[in-house]
């Protein structure tokens, strides 16, 4: 299922952030956006809070 994806994001972390970014991502067999994307949704659910839903991409005419 294709999403569209309208918001960014941009944070700065300490050196070697990126780079564990990369591996955990590549160990769970995900693009570095999906798995910090899962992540940051897992802990707003925790924190209690209802993330927003993802919207599927409007199917095209063709």
């Amino acid at each position: 299922m294709a999403v569209c994806y309208v918001e960014s994001v941009n944070f700065r972390g300490p050196q070697g952030f990126t780079a564990a970014i990369n591996e955990a991502a590549a160990r769970e067999s995900l693009k570095p956006s999906d798995f910090v994307r899962r992540a940051i949704l897992e802990r707003i659910e925790r924190a209690g809070v209802t993330p927003p839903a993802v919207k599927p991409l409007p199917k095209q005419e063709g």
